[in-house]
Parts: structure tokens; C-alpha cells; sequence
């Protein structure tokens, strides 16, 4: 996957998603999944959902910052449009969880102890860090939705869980391209020493999220070796590939264009 400019970013973000049908919320059947399984799951999304309701005002004040220096011309912050469509892509998530939640019969959340973490701890240790953090749930939750797409047999579920883990991959080639500037603006040690602190930011993300999660994913035979094996390979692609190249496919690229045709479901 090449490293792509601001223009194209703006082209994937409009274009990317035809084809695709929501479930239709209003005249779904129930779920087929016992209650002992909707009721993990519909809290496990219920937090995904809360963490994905952001607005977005960290990175957009990174971005009026950044837009001010020439050198990010061909980054993805040289484009302000480039990020209101990812953001609204996000936000659009936002809103496909909560539906999510709802035909499970759960109920959303205002808070959780991990998402107050994460922004506490973004917001003391600065912008770019902030996106670090962004781009630490990015690559988990490739993994997450994508197992989900594979275990769940709800076709509902698979559906979101399909159109949500595709567009985490454009999401990841997103951020790639600001590091990828980054890597190219720093000195060869500083690049090794920037790898390590953030390998070691994603194993502490992958910890508390498979402690969050995965009882959850539990329930649906997934267990913490094959959670931690695609969360290792997802991250380990990433920076094996910010010198321009992706050198494996996507998890997201596998799975197929996922459209509900069963009882009516889709629209």
C-alpha cells in the first residue's frame, strides 16, 4: 500500500464506501445469539461506540497548527478536508454501534474507567502523542471488529462489523501517512527510539482492552493467543510499513463487501 498524499485521502474517503447496505433498523428479527452472549457483546460495542464519540477537536487544533508549516504539503494534515471526512467517517461508526447496542438490547454508556484513561493521558502528554494513542485504537480495533466478523454468527453483526473493520484500514494508511512524514523528518535513533515507545504504548492498549474485552470475545471462542497474534501482526505490519510500503494484505482487504439479504435485512 503506497503512502498516500492529501488529494487521494479526500478521493478514498468519498468514494470508498459505495456499495455498501445498513441494516434496516426498523424491521429487524431479534438476534439469534443466546442471552448470555448478547449481553457481553452489547456491553463489549456499548464501549467501542463510547470511544469512537469524540469529536475530533484534539486533531483538528493539531491540524490548524501543522497547516501552518510548509513541509506537511504531502502529509495528510496539509488537507483540512481530508480530516472532516475522517472524522465524520468515525463519527459515522459512532452511530452504527450504537444501533449496534440497541438490537442487542443493551444500553450506551456515558462513561468507562478505559476510555477515561486514554484521554486523560492523551491530553497530558500532548498533541502528537494524542494521535499515537488514536492510532493504537485504530489498529486494535481492526483486530476486534474483524475476529467479530469471523466468530459472531449474527448477520447483523457481521454486516457493521464487515463495513467497520474495512474502513479501519483506510484509517491506519491514514495515519501512516502523517508518521511516515514524521520518520522522514528524524534521525535514524530518534526513529528507533520513537518504535520502541510505541510498541511499547500498543502493548499496554492490547493488555487493557483484551482485560475489557475478552470475556466477551471469550464467549465466541476467540482466545487471548489468537487476540494477541492479530493484534502483534496488525501493529507489526504498520511499522514495517512506514516506508511506503504495506508488506502483507490487510486483514480489512479479506473480507468482502458484507451485505445483509437474509429476512429483508438490508437496505
Amino acid at each position: 500500500m503506497k503512502i498516500k498524499k492529501p488529494g487521494d485521502w479526500v478521493r478514498h474517503f468519498e468514494t470508498h464506501g459505495g456499495g455498501w447496505k445498513e441494516p434496516d433498523w426498523t424491521d429487524l428479527p431479534p438476534s439469534l445469539l443466546d442471552v448470555e452472549k448478547r449481553i457481553l457483546l452489547a456491553n463489549s460495542l456499548a464501549i467501542f461506540q463510547l470511544g469512537e464519540s469524540g469529536g475530533g477537536t484534539r486533531l483538528r487544533r493539531f491540524v490548524r497548527r501543522t497547516l501552518e508549516q510548509a513541509d506537511h504539503r504531502d502529509d495528510y494534515l496539509g488537507d483540512q478536508h481530508a480530516v472532516d471526512l475522517f472524522l465524520a467517517e468515525e463519527n459515522e461508526h459512532a452511530r452504527l454501534l450504537a444501533e449496534l447496542v440497541g438490537y442487542l438490547g443493551g444500553q450506551l454508556r456515558q462513561k468507562h474507567w478505559m476510555n477515561g484513561l486514554f484521554r486523560k493521558t492523551r491530553t497530558l502528554l500532548g498533541l502528537e502523542f494524542n494521535l499515537q494513542v488514536l492510532l493504537t485504537a485504530e489498529l486494535i480495533a481492526e483486530v476486534y471488529y474483524g475476529l467479530l466478523y469471523q466468530r459472531v454468527p449474527d448477520p447483523v453483526i457481521r454486516t457493521v462489523c464487515g463495513r467497520i473493520v474495512r474502513d479501519e484500514v483506510g484509517h491506519i494508511g491514514f495515519h501512516r501517512s502523517f508518521f511516515h512524514w514524521r520518520q522522514r523528518t528524524q534521525l535514524p535513533g530518534a526513529t528507533v527510539i520513537w518504535s520502541l515507545q510505541f510498541q511499547f504504548l500498543f502493548l499496554v492498549a492490547e493488555t487493557l482492552v483484551w482485560r475489557t474485552h475478552g470475556a466477551c470475545l471469550g464467549a465466541f471462542g476467540i482466545e487471548r493467543s489468537l487476540f494477541v497474534h492479530r493484534a502483534r501482526a496488525v501493529c507489526r505490519r504498520f511499522l514495517e510499513g512506514l516506508d511506503g510500503q504495506s508488506l502483507a494484505p490487510e486483514i480489512g482487504e479479506q473480507i468482502p463487501n458484507p451485505v445483509l439479504v437474509e429476512n429483508g435485512a438490508g437496505r
